[in-house]
């Protein structure tokens, strides 16, 4: 028997023995125990059960709850083409073009860095260069047909993106400021050892918007073939962007990390959908190399 087979079999075993557990917990017991012999040792159960974990016999699943679900937002990023019908008198029917390929989106954590007061004297450590050795690496092994290389402009950001061409010769490299590192949007919860101010959140948040903006949508209706592009910058954006693809809710961002040179693969398919295939993935490395702070 398969091990599937085997767990699926043990929670149908469980759940029959709980079910009827509740069912003696609540039955009507005038005839005594010793004419039910098998329902009395399922009230005995019962109790034992309810004793230990109270909740256990009235769990059920939060979608069975009457929930109210958010649907997805086709035009998330004012790309979905409209519905336009086709008028009865008109001779030729209106065509919308539509997208019809998908964008691969890859986006590097820069490597381990001295941290120093000044973005300038915030180099990479010896650990953070390997870190980015093995991501060029990885990379270059998928053997996507790269379009092109966006990086920050910080110290640590260009660096690693300097490590990464390396081994991606051939593709083209630009700049971007609005990739660089800051508070994109309020902390949920708040953290004590990093308290970003209004003014930070509301001029880091406003810029990391316009590179998502930017960035991240379907192909246009143009494109011929599937891209695949790559984007070296930072813990705080990468989240962010995650959080605002996935439409989950934006202050989630700082309840997950990504490791140093770790890979975040996002796919925007023609029709809108957005799928992370990866999240901060470090497994291009060995282990003595992996690191997040």
């Amino acid at each position: 028997m398969s091990f599937s087979r085997v767990v699926r079999l043990g929670c149908c075993v469980t759940g029959t023995a709980l079910f009827g557990a509740k069912a003696a917990w609540s039955a009507d017991w005038s005839k005594g125990d010793q004419a039910l012999p098998f329902f009395g040792q399922l009230k005995s159960l019962a109790a034992s059960i309810n004793k230990r974990f109270p909740s256990i016999l009235s769990a059920r699943a939060i979608c069975s709850e009457n929930i109210s679900i958010k649907p997805w937002n086709w035009d998330w990023d004012g790309r979905n083409p409209p519905n336009i019908r086709t008028d009865a008198s008109l001779q030729n029917e209106i065509v919308i073009p539509k997208p019809k390929c998908t964008r691969h989106l890859l986006f590097i954590r820069h490597g381990q860095y001295h941290y120093a007061k000044e973005d300038s004297d915030c180099h990479l450590t010896g650990l953070g260069r390997q870190q980015l050795e093995c991501t060029g690496m990885r990379l270059r092994e998928l053997n996507f047909p790269y379009r092109k290389l966006y990086y920050s402009t910080m110290t640590r950001a260009v660096e690693s993106a300097e490590l990464v061409l390396n081994h991606l010769p051939d593709v083209q490299a630009e700049p971007s400021d609005a990739l660089r590192e800051g508070a994109p949007y309020v902390l949920e919860p708040p953290l004590v050892y990093y308290q970003p101010t209004p003014k930070d959140i509301e001029e880091d948040g406003s810029r990391i918007e316009l590179a998502f903006q930017r960035h991240i949508h379907r192909a246009d209706v143009k494109q011929e073939a599937d891209t695949y592009e790559v984007f070296v910058c930072h813990a705080n954006v990468i989240r962010y962007f995650v959080c605002r693809a996935l439409q989950f809710p934006p202050e989630a961002w700082i309840r997950f990390s990504l490791d140093h040179g770790s890979i975040t693969w996002l796919v925007v398919r023609p029709d809108g959908r957005v799928t992370l295939r990866w999240l901060g993935n470090s497994g291009h490395m060995p282990p003595e190399l992996i690191s997040v702070q």
